[in-house]
């Protein structure tokens, strides 16, 4: 079949929502478009990772506000000189939890307490270690010793600060990991639609090489990523939202290989 190689028609943000039902734009994508539309997912994702991130530190920061202050204002003054920590008040020194009335966190500089075995608490503070347990399904601990440590002294004003240094970093160090770990595993899913995409070609009854759908399956991700987004701007739960994002895709995907079907592809004209 012989297609006219239009100059490219549509713009990032007129396919945000022309992918939702455009079928111009599908065949503009199998004629005109080149690469594997990479950046555009990238950009896409970004869309969606933005609102995710301000639910992150919005929760962070009413845990901080609501959660925090029940545990770190029963800590008491820690002093940690030449890697051996001590305190003031009489150990065994428990910090609880209030609702449950048990043990979070037990401080214990005079060697009465060495593990966590017989407790419920996740941290044990001795003269030399701290000792912190995995989860609370689990008796595996790990220890750290404080022989490395600088010289400091631990108190509840310090602990909040730190706090509210952990608020302030979090979104700027964990948003590029959070949307590379994203932007891989949407790659993989795009492949994967690929070689479903050849499947719906043959059904179809055309020839569609392997980077145009590729591209197609890019682009498919539109929908179902915004509506991720929209969920994500509005801070609604979203159950099985990968599930449903794939089958959605999937669809999607279906209708752009079919919006290829026709023996002459239709002149494109430029949305208004």
């Amino acid at each position: 079949m012989q297609v006219n190689k239009d100059p490219r028609t549509f713009t990032l943000f007129q396919t945000l929502y022309l992918s939702f039902f455009s079928r111009p734009l599908y065949q503009d994508i199998r004629r005109n478009w080149k690469g594997l539309c990479l950046p555009y997912l990238l950009v896409l994702l970004i869309f969606y990772w933005v609102p995710e991130m301000m639910n992150m530190n919005r929760n962070i920061s009413e845990f901080i506000a609501d959660q925090a202050p029940q545990y770190v204002d029963q800590v008491p003054m820690i002093t940690i000189a030449k890697g051996r920590a001590s305190i003031r008040e009489t150990a065994p020194f428990y910090i609880y939890d209030k609702k449950n009335n048990t043990p979070v966190a037990i401080i214990d500089t005079s060697g009465q307490i060495t593990s966590l075995d017989n407790t419920p608490a996740m941290a044990l503070l001795t003269r030399d270690n701290l000792i912190v347990r995995k989860d609370n399904d689990t008796k595996e601990a790990r220890s750290i010793s404080l022989t490395d440590m600088s010289d400091i002294t631990i108190t509840p004003k310090l602990i909040y600060s730190w706090l509210e240094v952990f608020n302030n970093l979090f979104v700027v160090v964990l948003f590029p990991f959070a949307l590379l770990i994203s932007f891989a595993y949407h790659v993989v899913q795009a492949l994967l639609l690929a070689l479903l995409g050849s499947s719906f070609a043959k059904y179809f009854n055309i020839q569609i090489d392997f980077k145009t759908l590729v591209r197609l399956s890019v682009v498919a991700f539109t929908p179902a990523i915004m509506l991720e987004t929209v969920h994500a701007a509005l801070d609604i739960y979203y159950p099985y939202s990968s599930f449903f994002s794939f089958l959605i895709t999937s669809g999607y995907l279906f209708y752009a290989v079919g919006c290829n079907s026709e023996k002459t592809l239709i002149p494109i004209k430029r949305p208004s």
